[in-house]
């Protein structure tokens, strides 16, 4: 498996319907109608989990997103910008209920890092910049929007294909390829590698594994606690450890682990 670490296309396909536009008064701004709209495909299933606050004090946001497991999708809508466009998100949840959200654009960069823990009505935390490295605050207060969560699962058929994200054009960059094999196989690799300047490297290479389900853990032939878990979803896929960090097996500072987008 060949990788280029500078150019890459993601996608993760949000799909939406016409639902009329909520309005709101100026000190509690509208909710987009692409946001509304995003949860909408399920005529049945669980309610999305609604925010609405500010960054940094003054800058209005909505953010809304399922939980799957430790997984976390949805979409952050700036209600400044003047299309109020939503932008993906996906995160994981760790043992200590803390959240970790990435905010992709559709080129694949991560464009801000949300951590927080929420309680049962705020959620405040941080959000980060992994370009410009400037941290803001993030209040949000829990809101009682009717949406409903769209499905993110995926099926086998459907999930093979190149995955990748990015930390800006100096930050980690990371790939994984997954190609089908006849008899319920599968060929996959991992290469990532770090952050400006050094470029250390964490690979896993092409191997081939039996693959009937949407997930499959892998565990390095001559590293007895290097174990990892990789789970699809509908455009993207999740790398997580499940015996430690690896430690020893890659470059300094350099892991598989995180989030994917599908690029192709």
């Amino acid at each position: 498996m060949k990788y280029k670490y500078l150019v890459y296309i993601p996608l993760l396909t949000i799909v939406s319907c016409n639902k009329s536009e909520q309005k709101e008064k100026t000190s509690n701004p509208v909710i987009p109608k692409e946001s509304v709209t995003l949860a909408s495909e399920k005529s049945q299933g669980e309610k999305e989990i609604s925010w609405k606050g500010f960054l940094d004090g003054k800058t209005p946001v909505f953010m809304h997103y399922q939980i799957d497991g430790n997984v976390i999708v949805g979409e952050i809508t700036y209600l400044n910008t003047k299309n109020k466009l939503p932008i993906t998100l996906v995160g994981t949840i760790d043992s200590d209920n803390n959240y970790r959200i990435l905010e992709f654009e559709k080129s694949g960069n991560i464009t801000g890092v949300i951590t927080g823990k929420p309680t049962e009505s705020g959620f405040k935390g941080s959000w980060f910049s992994p370009k410009t490295r400037k941290e803001l605050t993030l209040t949000l207060m829990k809101k009682d929007t009717a949406l409903v969560s769209k499905r993110i699962e995926t099926k086998v058929e459907d999930l093979f294909g190149r995955y990748h994200y990015q930390y800006s054009e100096a930050g980690y960059q990371g790939d994984l390829e997954i190609k089908r094999l006849p008899d319920s196989k599968a060929v996959f690799g991992i290469t990532s590698v770090t952050g400006e300047p050094a470029r250390n490297l964490a690979q896993i290479d092409d191997d081939t594994i039996s693959l009937k389900t949407t997930n499959f853990t892998y565990k390095l032939t001559d590293a007895d606690d290097c174990e990892f878990r990789v789970r699809f979803y509908k455009g993207f896929a999740v790398v997580q450890y499940t015996q430690g960090v690896c430690s020893g097996q890659f470059g300094m500072n350099a892991t598989i682990d995180g989030i994917y987008l599908k690029t192709k």
